[in-house]
């Protein structure tokens, strides 16, 4: 694993919004880790909310660590360490890291003065049987209703035995203990977020730059049938608008980029009032905003002259699918006059480019939904003439708690045929494509629909070296 300079004892230049707890002298000593660099990781809002969370609690001595923080291989006197995960492949890295520091991967294999090993994050959430054997417990959907439950119980039983403890977290609401409760048992916690979550730490050395985030909803309505996150983060939760407000003012004190975050932005009953909050503020106060999603039948003048007022040059929107019959199949109930509609509110108040989102290898899709979608792009593109378009193409990925979860990926060959068509008439059309992997997003299905024996296989994948080709070889030796 390639150093860099040490994060920890040697920070980078970071902004507080928030004041850490003075530590008790006997305080719990806790990593908290990302399995990703430190640019990635901090710019992951429910990561550092959560860590926020541990910094406050004067019980927690909470330390945050990345895959590029150097010095953290000597887990020594540490009574727990987490980690946060988003995305599948992300459990490789958790591999890695536990490697570095010295941790067996397999739970069963620790010694009584080992560190307590937990997990979170939606990947885990949707389907923690892949990886459950890696850790000594889990946290089951949203991770700030337990964190501090979790850290709590700890520091009050911390001369038990590692057994007796997790027999003692096991019985809290949320907490998955491999071999000591059934997961299937474990209730998801779903917390209110009336109160908007935003950044507490600011830094320049994200992918987003100086970003402050505010979270405006929590899961979708619409509920789309391949969607994890809407299905998943149920029920749909709104910020309030004082709240939202609020938030906006405190990063404004430190940073002139906003971020408005959410499955699905416009979804919360206040946006509009958001949007003419920051149109007017804009007249006084120079900042860019950004919007994590739009849906098209949600765009509106008001929405696209507050982005570009607000400096936004581009718009990204999903439409899954350009036939309506697939549309109507998977959920979207999206007609293609509001795309069109959408498109036209974009154009005339000056955004100059769109990215389109679609997906192929839909279940029961077929050559003429391929068709229906290279035909859409084509009439956007003869319609808008000067809008830049990008077309980023996906490949159905089932995942677990979806209406999809027990369907299978299309065959790869016939994915690869249908992607080489659109490639040729984007590339006609001069419409930017950025598709996904097909190869990668087999593997991804693999691990979020996996039983057990994802388990053996991740870490066959990792002693391979973690690599495409390991993913294949690993593959055949457990699954053909």
């Amino acid at each position: 694993m390639a150093k860099q300079k040490n994060i920890i004892n040697q920070p980078h230049k970071e902004i507080f919004l928030y004041t850490p707890a003075s530590k008790l002298p006997d305080a719990l000593n806790i990593w908290f880790c990302f399995p990703a660099l430190y640019s990635i990781g901090m710019s992951s809002l429910g990561y550092l909310h959560i860590f926020r969370l541990m910094d406050e609690n004067p019980k927690a001595n909470c330390q945050r660590v990345f895959t590029d923080t150097a010095d953290f291989s000597d887990p020594k006197g540490l009574d727990l360490i987490g980690f946060s995960s988003s995305f599948e492949f992300d459990f490789l890295n958790i591999f890695k890291m536990l490697e570095e520091f010295k941790i067996p991967l397999s739970a069963k294999d620790r010694e009584e003065n080992c560190p307590l090993i937990f997990g979170g994050g939606i990947a885990l959430s949707a389907n923690p049987k892949p990886i459950s054997d890696i850790f000594d417990f889990i946290l089951i959907g949203d991770g700030e209703e337990v964190i501090n439950k979790i850290t709590d119980k700890l520091y009050e039983i911390r001369t038990l035995s590692r057994k007796e403890k997790l027999i003692e977290l096991a019985k809290i609401e949320g907490i998955y203990v491999p071999g000591i409760n059934n997961c299937a048992d474990v209730k998801k916690q779903t917390c209110r977020i009336t109160n908007a979550v935003y950044t507490p730490i600011i830094t320049a050395d994200t992918l987003f730059d100086n970003m402050f985030v505010v979270e405006v909803t929590r899961g979708c309505p619409f509920q789309c049938n391949f969607c994890l996150a809407s299905h998943l983060n149920q029920p749909v939760r709104y910020a309030s608008y004082e709240s939202i407000i609020e938030a906006i003012n405190i990063g404004l004190e430190k940073t002139d980029k906003i971020g408005l975050l959410g499955a699905l932005v416009p979804a919360n009953p206040c946006f509009k009032e958001v949007c003419e909050y920051l149109y007017k503020l804009r007249d006084t106060k120079k900042f860019q905003i950004s919007i994590s999603s739009l849906r098209v039948d949600s765009i509106d003048d008001l929405t696209v002259k507050t982005l570009v007022k607000c400096g936004q040059k581009s718009a990204t929107i999903a439409i899954e699918a350009g036939s309506q019959r697939m549309r109507d199949l998977i959920n979207k109930n999206l007609k293609e006059e509001e795309i069109f509609n959408a498109i036209d509110i974009i154009y005339k108040n000056g955004l100059k480019a769109v990215k389109i989102y679609a997906i192929i290898g839909f279940p029961e899709e077929t050559q003429d939904d391929t068709e229906a979608l290279i035909t859409l792009m084509k009439n956007i593109k003869q319609r808008f003439k000067t809008l830049k378009l990008t077309l980023a193409l996906n490949t159905f990925i089932p995942k677990r708690h979806t209406p999809f979860e027990n369907t299978l990926p299309e065959n790869k060959k016939t994915l690869e045929k249908k992607l080489n068509l659109i490639k040729k008439e984007m590339h006609k059309l001069g419409i930017a494509l950025r598709p996904s992997s097909i190869n990668w997003d087999w593997f991804q299905y693999v691990i979020s629909c996996a039983d057990e024996r994802g388990s053996e296989f991740l870490k066959k994948t990792y002693s391979y070296g973690s690599n495409l080709g390991s993913f294949k070889k690993a593959y055949r030796d457990i699954y053909d």
